[in-house]
Parts: structure tokens; C-alpha cells; sequence
């Protein structure tokens, strides 16, 4: 299935298995769990959870001290 992933650097189209898991989304892109937040349909998704959608967003996130 095809997904439209929207980043900061732009949007791309990937190709993704039925049933995919935002932690199999992340390993394609090459990005940590614990440096992003996935939101799909508006709504933040744990990455452990399976996608229900064809339009995420990736949003980078920064900590600091």
C-alpha cells in the first residue's frame, strides 16, 4: 500500500505492507521512536501500534537541558 509521509524536508510516497506498525514505518525511514511523533488523521500514534491510514506526519522532536 501506498503512503504519503510528510516530514520537515517535504513529502514522499513510500511503499508499505498491509498491517504496518509506525515502529516498521520508522526502520524504512531510518528515524528513532524516540525522536519523532507520528500523527495520523490529527491524532498522535504510539509507534508500537498499527497505522490506519494512508496520510502521516512526522514530526521531529527536540529535548534538551
Amino acid at each position: 500500500m501506498k503512503v504519503e509521509v510528510e516530514m520537515r524536508e517535504g513529502k514522499k510516497e513510500i511503499e508499505m505492507p498491509e498491517g504496518f506498525t509506525g515502529e516498521d514505518l520508522l526502520k524504512k525511514l531510518g528515524l528513532a521512536p524516540d525522536s519523532v511523533l507520528i500523527i495520523v488523521n490529527g491524532e498522535p500514534v504510539p509507534y508500537k501500534e498499527k497505522i490506519n491510514g494512508n496520510k502521516i506526519r512526522i514530526i521531529r522532536v527536540v529535548s534538551g537541558g
